[in-house]
């Protein structure tokens, strides 16, 4: 009994995920920071709590690593959620580790536009082949891009980011 229930494990296993719908890609030049893909944000920390449309943040974790702490805080606005880390010994510079845009209202990220269509193609994936109502994610070498669509549309974009 135990080799055929080993054989119908493994040929489940085989067998590709239909009806999921999520994909994932790599694209080289998916970046938070740089390239075609990054986000456009202010080059300070006090720029980005300038931003339009803040309405507070909240302190997550602080972190002492040596000469320096570092803190985690998620930033709100409205229809946009920004997680970043920021450094005691600099405290213009900050990271983003996370950006949730549910708003057509931000145009900070690259050619990705939430409630507009996804763009026909990112990097070398065409995305008119991907299901109009899933979530796809395009990889770079450290961040990632997952982008959820309704009919076609982009209803949320998610930045998911490697600090330095």
């Amino acid at each position: 009994m135990k080799p055929v229930l080993a054989f119908v494990m493994l040929s489940l296993a085989a067998v590709p995920a239909w009806g999921r719908g999520d994909k994932s890609h790599f694209v080289e030049k998916i970046s938070c920071d740089s390239g075609p893909y990054a986000l456009k944000l202010p080059e300070t920390y006090d720029g980005l709590r300038k931003l339009v449309g803040f309405k507070g943040e909240k302190l997550l974790r602080e972190r002492d690593v040596g000469d320096y702490k570092t803190a985690y805080h998620d930033l709100f606005y409205n229809g946009l959620k920004l997680g970043v880390v920021t450094y005691s010994n600099d405290p213009g510079k900050y990271q983003v580790v996370l950006a949730e845009i549910r708003s057509s209202q931000w145009k900070i990220a690259g050619p990705f536009r939430t409630g507009y269509a996804l763009p026909p193609r990112v990097g070398d994936v065409d995305t008119k082949l991907v299901k109009s109502s899933s979530t796809v994610e395009f990889s770079g070498a450290e961040d990632t891009v997952r982008v959820r669509l309704s009919g076609r549309k982009i209803s949320v974009l998610t930045y998911l980011c490697v600090p330095d």
